[in-house]
């Protein structure tokens, strides 16, 4: 997820400006960042900005500090650009991000994505594509077959793509393959999405080149066993079936909030998608002093939390009697401990408190999304 290292993030701005940007940013307006989190600070005289944290200094002398699980910005200049994945139709007729890490284009002969790094992936359609309705990050090619869409969404790291039934088919659905560096990810069976409409899914993500990427965050699953999840725009936990489950990690850069006086501190998550509107327990753990995850991590190694430090039953995203929106856990005395001990980086997993319960199954929005998770820290 384009929450990818510091390190890499800082080779994608130098690459951006050394092509003048021209090619992967346009200007947005302020208006457009990504939104945020329910305790997110707003700017105050003082404040100081990086491409995964922002920071404020309030009237009462306390400092709030954000710091995000990958890249919300990137520098042009002296100045710090909001990624903004809402995607238009230029004047050439290209649908493309306002503001993205990466050079995505949509043109009715299929997604394609030049990465700042070096290398590009596509899926290449083999019939002219509709005119695409566009919502948000959302690019939707109606009855592309007859009973089937075509979506794609624009992610920090690429693009997600995925043919979806709508209606009755009247025969085999569309096979997306990718071109280029990215992989599909295996959910014919529904391994990813239960029981919606998806059929066929790829993600195509730049890839990850650091072990242990900080900032960063990934989901292990049980059903994904060789494929880098990091770049997908989901957080999954829990299970959807009782038997296969799903745990998410999320590394954060702790720089801006080490050897301080942390007052309060919560972990932030925009809640996508539940199995219910009933209300289910989920659990955040830290891991073993040490332990670090990235790219390689999958279900068979991923590490084991050492110690519970938050339970929350909120649940959203299945009706409009618990729409999608923002999940908040107090983990203040996590914080602490790592800002005594200077930490400069600090990982936590998510969990189902019951992993064999099927109304467990939970999705939050990646780094990859417009709704990135961060943490909302108070410090004295």
């Amino acid at each position: 997820m384009e929450r990818r290292a510091v390190s890499r993030t800082a080779t994608l701005l130098s690459l951006a400006l050394s092509l003048g940007t021209a090619a992967v940013l346009t200007a947005a307006p302020a208006a457009a960042a990504p939104p945020a989190g329910p305790t997110t600070p707003s700017t105050e005289a003082g404040s100081t900005t990086s491409a995964t944290s922002e920071s404020s200094v309030r009237p009462d002398g306390a400092r709030t500090v954000t710091l995000y699980s990958g890249p919300v910005r990137v520098q042009r200049g002296a100045e710090w650009l909001p990624v903004d994945l809402t995607l238009q139709t230029g004047p050439d007729g290209v649908v493309r991000p306002v503001a993205a890490p990466h050079d995505l284009r949509l043109t009715p002969t299929g997604p394609s994505v030049r990465y700042a790094e070096g290398g590009s992936a596509a899926v290449v359609w083999p019939a002219p594509l509709p005119t695409p309705q566009l919502d948000g990050p959302k690019a939707t090619y109606r009855q592309v077959r007859p009973g089937y869409d075509l979506e794609v969404e624009a992610t920090r790291a690429g693009f997600v793509a995925s043919v979806r039934k709508d209606g009755t088919p009247t025969g085999p659905a569309p096979d997306l393959k990718l071109t280029g560096n990215a992989e599909a990810l295996p959910d014919a069976s529904g391994s990813l999405t239960e029981a919606e409409s998806a059929v066929s899914r790829v993600v195509a993500a730049a890839p990850v080149t650091t072990d242990a990427p900080v900032p960063f965050d990934t989901t292990a699953q049980t059903t994904v066993r060789n494929t880098d999840t990091s770049g997908d725009p989901d957080l999954r936990l829990g299970s959807y079936d009782g038997k296969e489950a799903a745990r998410s990690y999320l590394t954060f850069d702790l720089t801006g909030a080490t050897s301080a006086d942390v007052r309060s501190a919560t972990l932030d998550l925009y809640q996508t998608w539940s199995a219910s509107c009933r209300p289910r327990a989920w659990e955040v753990w830290t891991l073993p002093a040490g332990t670090t995850v990235g790219p390689k991590l999958r279900w068979a190694n991923q590490p084991q939390g050492d110690r519970l430090r938050a339970t929350s039953t909120d649940t959203r995203g299945n009706a409009a009697a618990c729409a999608p929106g923002w999940s908040s856990v107090d983990v203040t005395g996590l914080v602490q401990e790592w800002a005594a001990a200077g930490a400069t980086s600090g990982t936590v997993m998510l969990k189902a408190a019951d992993e064999t319960d099927p109304l467990s199954w939970k999705r939050f929005a990646s780094a990859e999304t417009a709704t990135v998770p961060h943490l909302s820290v108070t410090l004295g």
